[in-house]
């Protein structure tokens, strides 16, 4: 049953995705922006054609193309991985899931839709999404467990 796990994190995933992407979609207009948290946390509206921060708006095609090659790598990847390995198990969930939700607003919309939008005043960092934000919490987990398991077998 664990080796199903990441196929289960992934769709819960691209399920919330999905669900806070719509809600961004049919309650604001492109380029809106409200706080949501003293100015700190807002949500706005942003179509984002590139990848992370707008870099590379022109490449739409190469990114689904890339996209594909990482999902299949990351399957490849996690056929190897030990199924008593939960952590790594759920990292490969949460970056399948967030490549697949980031993948589905390039086919279906030609671009991602970012709604998070942090900083305070004018220092604001781009604005990502909950799919951008799974991606990232699972590279650092792969992260974390290579370093922990460099770290063992130095130490032993």
């Amino acid at each position: 049953m664990i080796r199903m796990l990441p196929f289960g994190v992934m769709a819960v995933v691209v399920i919330l995705d999905r669900i806070t992407k719509s809600f961004i979609m049919s309650t604001m207009k492109e380029g809106e922006s409200m706080a949501a948290w003293c100015n700190i946390c807002c949500l706005s509206y942003i179509k984002n054609q590139g990848i992370a921060f707008g870099l590379f708006p022109a490449y739409k095609n190469f990114f689904i193309v890339t996209t594909i090659i990482i999902i299949c790598v990351l399957l490849y990847y996690w056929n190897g991985i030990s199924k008593n390995n939960m952590w790594l198990q759920i990292a490969i969930g949460f970056i399948l899931g967030g490549a697949l939700g980031n993948l589905w607003d390039r086919i279906v919309f030609g671009s991602v839709i970012d709604f998070i939008d942090i900083g305070y005043l004018n220092h604001r960092w781009p604005a990502f999404n909950l799919a951008d934000s799974m991606i990232c919490i699972g590279v650092g987990m792969i992260f974390i467990d290579f370093m922990w398991t460099k770290k063992r077998h130095v130490s032993v």
